[in-house]
């Protein structure tokens, strides 16, 4: 019973002369260039934010003593489409206080464009939980502002301490320092990564639908020296073979075996219904060692990209060495993947198939 044919996941076959963009270029390179430009979708929201991240922070003090209004240096408020201006109000309260204050925006011209109260406290302690203690302080006193100004241009803040009490009520003496920042273009962060993953997630959906169907797709698998199947091939866009291939250590290793190699030879034969040959190659491939926790296997993997321009039943045969390593290994199983109809989003180095009875073109 022959091997079971895998059909493609979009459910149907991807002729590359049918796609939008497809280009089949001298020696059956078949690319899609469009897909490429998803690439740009998780760099735009990086942008943005690398933008915001690049404009530089105005800072300055404010020194509030009892309820006389202090205004600002002038700093300036863009209404661009970039982000939105962010303003930082960081009282430095004193220990066991609380505040209020009064906080106006104004333009250029001395009138308010927005006005509002912040009421802060701080306090610092120390606790007592099961036979554990130690100390704590915590405040409420920040402010944070992001808007949008009616117009860009220079503004000012006009700050009042309404009040400044201890823990008992009283008055606190002494001025209270207020640190601003400004910053223009302030963004989401957190917003922004999460649709910069999202675009890339999506632009790789996207690219497995284009790249990671085609119109025919076969894999067999087995522990014998060689492994062939028979399908009919050819036609627009690539035929990629991949050889994946397994050996182990036996049960009862001869005395006499040897240093595994760094490379073992593969032979790849591609003929045609009436077994002439159309690709006859030999190539050495790496063999790569892996380790468990109790066990050791060496595997190697090779692929070929081929372009047969008219259609026909062809013959795939791989061969590899049964031993290696004077028995110090044997093969497990090869694994040999067909894919009829490949796309491709860059050009790839392709080997053009002789017509059938003509002798195997060169690589191209």
């Amino acid at each position: 019973m022959p091997p079971p044919v895998f059909p493609s996941a979009a459910g149907g076959p991807p002729d590359a002369s049918a796609v939008p963009g497809a280009e089949v270029m001298p020696g059956g390179n078949a690319v899609v260039r469009w897909p490429q430009l998803a690439l740009l979708l998780p760099l735009l929201p990086l942008l943005l934010l690398l933008a915001s991240l690049l404009t530089p922070r105005q800072r300055q003090l404010l020194i509030l003593d009892d309820a006389v209004p202090v205004i600002s240096r002038p700093f300036r408020l863009e209404a661009g489409w970039l982000g939105s201006p962010r303003l930082d109000l960081q009282p430095e309260l004193p220990p066991n206080s609380a505040m209020g204050l009064a906080v106006d925006l104004l333009d250029a011209a001395g009138r308010p464009v927005l006005q509002l109260s912040k009421a802060g406290w701080r306090e610092r302690g120390t606790w007592q939980e099961d036979g554990e203690s130690g100390t704590y302080d915590e405040q409420d006193a920040d402010l944070v502002l992001a808007l949008r100004p009616p117009v860009s241009g220079d503004y000012r803040l006009r700050l009042v301490r309404e009040e400044l009490e201890g823990a008992t009520g009283a008055e606190v003496p002494g001025p209270l320092r207020v640190w601003l920042g400004v910053r223009n273009h302030s963004v989401d962060r957190g917003l922004l990564l999460i649709t910069a993953f999202s675009s890339a997630l999506l632009a790789r959906i996207l690219w497995s639908a284009v790249y990671g169907d085609c119109r025919l797709r076969r894999r067999v698998r087995g522990d014998e020296a060689s492994l062939a199947l028979r399908e009919v091939l050819g036609g627009a866009g690539l035929l990629r073979v991949v050889v994946h291939a397994r050996y182990e250590e036996p049960d009862h290793p001869p005395l006499s075996r040897r240093n595994p190699p760094a490379e073992v030879p593969l032979e790849l034969r591609l003929t045609d219904d009436r077994g002439r040959v159309l690709l006859q190659e030999n190539r050495t491939v790496r063999l790569q060692k892996w380790s468990g926790e109790d066990d050791s296997w060496w595997t190697l993997t090779s692929r070929w990209h081929l372009h047969l321009a008219e259609p026909g039943s062809v013959r795939v045969r791989t061969a590899l060495p049964a031993e290696l390593a004077g028995g110090g290994l044997e093969l497990e199983w090869i694994d040999l993947l067909v894919e009829d109809g490949v796309v491709t989003p860059w050009l790839v180095p392709a080997t053009a198939l002789a017509a059938a009875g003509l002798p195997a073109g060169a690589g191209s």
